[in-house]
């Protein structure tokens, strides 16, 4: 047997045993249904409160606080700093009630009143320093998720550090857009005034074959 075929077999007995503890343990239980509320009070709240007319920007914001979430729950439950203990849905690890709630949706009300990174960076901190060491750790005694050898302050600075890459990406982004958008009203500027120049042009041309023949 191959080691590939090992790491299947592994998952597939690993999911089995995530799929019964989800069924048997977790769905309808009280925990599930206060991540169940959470998720949904979270969401009501933030896009009630959130600026409509910046909705583009905001929302990629978010999008990408979730994405760089995501990916370091992935790199942090492989590697056991971390283990999601109730699931929303059997599927690990358990991204909803963290990655695509908590962090994304109040991040998104920091980004749309920060509009400086000198006042960005202050609520970063802030708002990492909560999570790290107020609301993480309420969910550790909630015994919704553990920790392993995974300390609050390394949780503030992991958080602190998703929040200033997704600024520092989406000011990039929108950097690169303004910058296409000049060169496009640039070059459309230019195509107007081309036509107009081509009469002057010709119009300068026969006044001087006129003159020459005089």
């Amino acid at each position: 047997m191959d080691t590939i075929e090992i790491i299947m077999q592994t998952k597939s007995m690993l999911h089995n045993i995530a799929v019964t503890k989800w069924f048997t343990q977790d769905l309808l239980s009280i925990k599930w249904w206060g991540a169940i509320g959470f998720v949904i009070f979270s969401y009501i709240l933030c896009f009630s409160l959130m600026d409509k007319t910046r909705l583009t920007k905001t929302v990629l914001f978010g999008s990408l606080i979730s994405v760089f979430a995501v990916v370091v729950d992935i790199i942090g439950s492989n590697f056991n700093y971390w283990t999601h203990t109730v699931f929303i849905l059997p599927m690990t690890p358990s991204i909803f009630l963290y990655d695509i709630t908590a962090l994304p949706m109040y991040y998104m009300l920091i980004y749309q009143h920060a509009y400086s990174w000198k006042s960005y960076a202050v609520w970063n901190i802030g708002a990492s320093a909560i999570m790290g060491f107020v609301f993480s750790p309420l969910l550790a005694i909630l015994g919704i998720i553990r920790f392993d050898n995974f300390s609050n302050f390394d949780n503030f600075l992991m958080i602190s550090f998703i929040g200033f890459l997704a600024k520092a990406a989406t000011s990039l982004i929108f950097s690169f857009e303004d910058q296409y958008q000049s060169t496009q009203q640039t070059s459309q500027s230019l195509a107007r005034l081309h036509p107009v120049m081509k009469p002057l042009d010709e119009q300068r041309k026969k006044q001087g074959d006129t003159g020459d023949s005089q």
